[in-house]
């Protein structure tokens, strides 16, 4: 994937490769009750929150769960296409970030 905002973000979009490894595919946790899916990794911005579960790095897609910080009340599973996640610029004000210091948890202690 090319990155349009790497420069500004001062770090890679993707999760490091140890990440990555231990991150499942697309669907293999679509049987996984949503408080048992692990979050492996984190974006944010001053536009929302997304947390992702699985994802396919090759492909820029990833499925995970996307609280908008207009609309929270709107949150939801879902697929994200990374490409336009990475991308976003408001304004040449406001991107999305990966969080660097994420630990992979289990969503029902993300939202606690």
């Amino acid at each position: 994937m090319i990155e349009t905002q790497r420069k500004r973000r001062g770090h890679q979009f993707m999760p490091t490769k140890a990440v990555m490894d231990k991150m499942p595919g697309m669907y293999a946790t679509e049987n996984t009750p949503a408080d048992d899916k692990m979050i492996y990794a984190h974006y944010f911005s001053a536009m929302g929150d997304w947390r992702i579960a699985e994802m396919n790095a090759e492909a820029g897609e990833a499925f995970g769960y996307a609280k908008l910080s207009t609309y929270p009340e709107g949150a939801e599973w879902g697929y994200i296409d990374l490409a336009e996640l990475e991308a976003v610029n408001v304004h040449r004000l406001i991107i999305v970030e990966r969080d660097m210091y994420w630990e992979p948890k289990r969503f029902a202690d993300v939202t606690r």
